[in-house]
């Protein structure tokens, strides 16, 4: 049954991911007014005289998100099979717990890079967290709804 609500917290996971595909979810200011903005496919350098350059690339975040909201988007449509749905939600929660070790990674490697900079998270980072509770959240139900075919089952 596609309209179950775990597919709902799927499809929000796939939303969530590919906000954070076009957004900043970090930036680092520093004294001299160049700013550090973090996305998901690299890390840039905006110099105070308007020039742009690429300070580091973020493959392996853009990969993750990517993966992760491809992942998603393809278990609500394997509605059929729930042990399948419940594998590949805990991929997907492995997965998001990497993308969010990788996203800090990056932001330590920069902050340590640039000690005086002021750093300032911004919304998106907490996408990630948000995807975790709901793709748990869509765990649970896959699994309520096994239980309940496999009590039907035991009736007959």
């Amino acid at each position: 049954m596609i309209q179950r609500v775990q597919s709902v917290y799927l499809l929000l996971i796939t939303v969530l991911m590919s906000f954070l595909l076009i957004t900043t979810y970090a930036d680092l200011k520093l004294d001299d007014g160049t700013e550090l903005v973090f996305k998901s496919y690299s890390i840039t350098k905006l110099s105070p005289d308007s020039s742009i350059s690429v300070y580091k690339s973020t493959v392996p975040v853009v990969f993750l998100v990517l993966v992760i909201g491809l992942l998603s988007l393809f278990t609500i449509f394997v509605y059929n099979r729930r042990i399948i749905q419940i594998r590949l939600s805990i991929v997907n929660i492995f997965l998001i717990l990497v993308l969010i070790v990788s996203m800090l990674v990056y932001y330590l490697v920069a902050r340590n890079a640039f000690p005086d900079g002021k750093f300032n998270f911004r919304m998106p980072m907490i996408y990630p967290v948000l995807s975790l509770i709901f793709c748990y959240m869509a765990l649970k139900g896959i699994r309520h709804d096994e239980l309940l075919v496999n009590s039907y089952k035991r009736i007959r």
